[in-house]
């Protein structure tokens, strides 16, 4: 044994992992053995293997705290939040003054969804503990994934004051004032957490996207670029160059390097609609309409997908589709961010052109009736819904429509060239109505007299 703890703190790990193999081969009931080969295991990013050694030293020694921690940041890692939560609270019992069960437990909890309950266990470690900067950096990773940015800013600035070295704290306390839309103090953490890791590529990631915020975008494009020297296939500054590049109008730059990233295994969803709305720009429509059949084309949206943690990049998505000529794909985005976005205007707006540019009559118009309920007087609905009328031939509809929208936007464009348009229709109507009954001409030129009232003449589109 003393071999193989020789081998480990040399930097020898698959030696050390293989001297403990053959210990617990001829001692299979010893735990602490199997606690060490977990270790070992884990130093090699083994942790499957490390997980089940874990459980094994448990079965052999199940109060031993250390294996019950071990077992728990296993668990997390294969995504078992549950089984960890066991762990932590079994190694509690034993010892109340555990620092890394507490955090663990947090990290699981707010892994869960369950903020409050994560609180409170912070709560109990602040009662138990003399001082808690992991249990501190933990809390506001929970605070900060729940957007209560305040609160994991205070955090992360406590835990630093207690452990000033705590690995990746200020490369995330960073992240959450630029977040908060604090560039300059982001700027001044990022800073000295890298002087004080020269390497931190999570840091200067950060850093890149707050001097972009700053209006400083060849300062930030120089630090992603040293990130690359650091890490070559590092996903997010490749990511964020090709962002620079789309805004800067550099198309096939933008278009090499979202293609490249995607090349590297990525698996971000989001970046499969950058390089689309790039081709979509490039001329390259039916390449971009491929692509995007095949990203939405099963006519429905997870509610975990991407397009739906925003409303804006559910728009965006949904105009780059309607752009390609795939309004029934943009119906399918628009419908799924309609349900995530229910008080969202601008959503059942293009969600109701989207329909009627997909021939769906009845869904659009159930869309507009939606978007009215939100905004009585929306101009752009209230155009959509007159000139489905007057394409139906549904002339007091149509009229309906303007005048309501009219009467608040008076010098609207679209609604005044729809206007014009009632006005031909609504003549024409009336001359083959007199040619066909001439003896109620009167009646019927009167009534198109206020039609007359409505001037000018042009063609209208579908606005959006």
């Amino acid at each position: 044994m003393e071999r193989a703890r020789g081998l480990f703190q040399a930097g020898k790990l698959d030696e050390a992992a293989q001297e403990l193999r053959r210990a617990i081969a001829a001692e299979p009931e010893r735990g602490d053995w199997h606690h060490n080969l977990a270790v070992t295991l884990d130093a090699l990013g083994r942790h499957a293997d490390a997980l089940a050694s874990y459980e094994r030293a448990l079965e052999l020694v199940p109060n031993h705290v250390a294996s019950l921690v071990g077992a728990a940041q296993g668990s997390i890692r294969a995504g078992h939040f549950e089984r960890a939560l066991k762990f932590c609270e079994r190694a509690i019992r034993i010892d109340r003054n555990i620092e890394p069960a507490y955090a663990l437990r947090i990290h699981a909890l707010g892994m869960l969804g369950r903020v409050e309950d994560a609180e409170s266990v912070y709560y109990i470690a602040q009662h138990t503990l003399k001082e808690m900067p992991v249990c501190l950096a933990e809390m506001a990773n929970v605070l900060a994934r729940a957007g209560k940015l305040e609160r994991a800013i205070w955090c992360y600035r406590e835990a630093i004051s207690q452990a000033p070295r705590l690995p990746a704290v200020k490369a995330r306390l960073g992240a959450a004032l630029l977040r908060s839309g604090q560039a300059e103090s982001s700027l001044q953490v990022l800073m000295q957490a890298l002087r004080e890791q020269p390497g931190d590529t999570a840091a200067l990631l950060t850093l890149g996207r707050a001097l972009e915020s700053l209006g400083r975008v060849n300062e930030a494009e120089e630090k992603y670029r040293r990130i690359l020297e650091l890490e070559p296939a590092n996903h997010g500054a490749h990511v964020a160059i090709g962002d620079i590049a789309l805004r800067g109008g550099k198309l096939e730059d933008a278009r090499a390097t979202y293609t490249l990233v995607l090349s590297l295994g990525s698996q971000d969803q989001s970046i499969r609609l950058r390089l689309i709305e790039v081709l979509a720009k490039l001329g390259r429509r039916e390449e971009a309409a491929r692509r995007l059949r095949e990203l939405f084309g099963k006519g429905s949206v997870p509610a975990d997908s991407f397009v739906l943690q925003d409303a804006v990049i559910a728009l965006g998505a949904a105009g780059t589709a309607i752009e390609c000529g795939e309004p029934r794909t943009a119906a399918v985005i628009l419908r799924a961010a309609a349900r995530a976005f229910p008080r969202h205007l601008q959503i059942r707006q293009r969600l109701a052109r989207a329909l009627f540019e997909s021939d769906e009559p009845r869904g659009a118009r159930r869309a507009a009736r939606q978007a009215l309920r939100l905004d009585r007087a929306d101009a752009i609905t209230l155009h959509n819904i007159a000139l489905d009328a007057l394409r139906r031939g549904q002339l007091r509809l149509a009229r309906a429509a303007l005048l309501r929208g009219l009467r608040v936007h008076p010098l609207d464009h679209g609604l005044r060239r729809l206007r014009s348009k009632w006005m031909l229709q609504t003549v024409t109507a009336l001359l083959r109505r007199t040619a066909e009954e001439p003896r109620t001409a009167i009646a019927q030129w009167t009534a198109g007299v206020q039609a007359m009232r409505w001037l000018w003449s042009s063609v209208s589109s579908r606005r959006s």
